[in-house]
């Protein structure tokens, strides 16, 4: 008796000492390169990077699913998936996402014109509002070109699925000034040949901090606390900025 019952409290001390089961999380994304994209049949990027690595950390394997942005706001709002990336914070966004409190990627949202365009920028907005603005639908470029065309300023707006349609539209003269991160525009451009077609106007627009964002359709602030420990461990380490790097080449 006293042999099976040792047996029996070795073999319980022997399964705590392993790692919780890995939990299977379903997240959603628009394909946003070069933070994250489909690499022959696989998700990539950095934002993938950081998000699965981040997630690893806490015991947690993270399928993602590349969708359009619209859908894929609706199917994280609906639960139908525990999370979102990357995402800008708003007012509206908040009701029914619970956002990370570490940032994923910091982001510089500029406007892109044709090289040869009259178009120019300093600041004011409202300069812009005789010209067609070309954007993602349902995508945040920050609150001061939100807000822009929620009040009218830029009234003549134009709406593409995804941001390489959007680049395309851009390059075809379709409308005349694309709002975009950075890092996507210049990716789609080079994709495309064509970074010497396009030029990016000056000031940026804004620059401001993305998120991955968890649905609030269930109690999800564990996944939050486990993302935010998992990210400021990397920062720490410096495996968050060689991941940033390794992109940038």
């Amino acid at each position: 008796m006293r042999a099976v019952l040792m047996t029996t409290v070795f073999a319980t001390l022997s399964l705590a000492a392993l790692p919780a089961a890995a939990d299977q999380l379903r997240m959603v994304a628009l394909s946003f390169p070069p933070l994250i994209h489909d690499d022959g049949g696989k998700p990539t990027g950095i934002a993938y990077e950081i998000v699965t690595e981040a997630m690893r950390k806490a015991g947690h394997t993270v399928s993602v699913e590349i969708m359009p942005w619209a859908r894929a706001l609706d199917t994280v709002k609906e639960g139908g998936a525990d999370a979102v990336f990357t995402a800008y914070k708003t007012p509206e966004r908040e009701q029914f996402l619970n956002y990370s409190t570490e940032v994923l990627v910091p982001q510089v949202v500029s406007f892109f014109v044709a090289k040869d365009s009259p178009v120019a920028f300093d600041g004011d907005l409202a300069k812009l509002s005789a010209y067609r603005i070309g954007v993602v639908n349902q995508i945040s470029y920050g609150s001061v070109i939100d807000d822009a065309i929620k009040a009218g300023v830029l009234p003549n707006v134009e709406k593409s699925n995804d941001s390489d349609s959007n680049v395309k539209k851009l390059l075809s003269g379709r409308f005349d000034v694309m709002p975009s991160n950075r890092y996507v525009a210049q990716y789609f451009l080079k994709q495309q040949g064509a970074l010497d077609q396009v030029k990016e106007l000056k000031p940026e627009a804004q620059t401001l901090p993305s998120y991955i964002a968890f649905t609030k359709a269930r109690d999800t602030s564990k996944l939050k606390a486990d993302f935010d420990a998992g990210v400021a461990a990397m920062k720490a380490s410096g495996d968050y900025q060689r991941i940033l790097d390794k992109h940038a080449r």
